[in-house]
């Protein structure tokens, strides 16, 4: 059976099931024994690049995801699949304030001020 998040995607790096993507994806790094420092000179890149990922501050898409994972000794399919339970197991969030938003509502125009005379 298919995992199905919800109905709304969401961009923001806080909403539950991405904070718990990154979890995971900072634990199976440490699990193979890979640095911050170490994953970066592999990627061609610098340890604050890492950081930024795992903290949240860079958005991973589905590219980067496999780039990482290979760069850290991480099987990407094993990484999904490790992965599908935990979101499933996140309630999704109702719309508001936490990272989906309502389309905002139009307000009525004002009515224009007549001076009096």
């Amino acid at each position: 059976m298919p995992y199905r998040l919800g109905t709304t995607m969401t961009r923001s790096t806080h909403y539950p099931h991405y904070l718990a993507f990154l979890e995971l994806l900072r634990e199976s790094r440490k699990a193979t024994g890979v640095t911050q420092v170490e994953l970066a000179e592999r990627l061609g890149n610098r340890q604050v690049f890492v950081s930024k990922i795992e903290r949240g501050d860079r958005r991973l898409d589905v590219v980067d995801l496999i780039e990482y994972c290979n760069a850290s000794g991480i099987d990407v399919v094993k990484f999904i699949k490790q992965l599908v339970p935990v979101l499933a197991e996140i309630p999704t969030p109702k719309l508001g304030k936490l990272a989906v938003h309502k389309p905002k509502k139009k307000k009525p125009a004002k009515k224009p001020i007549v001076p009096r005379r």
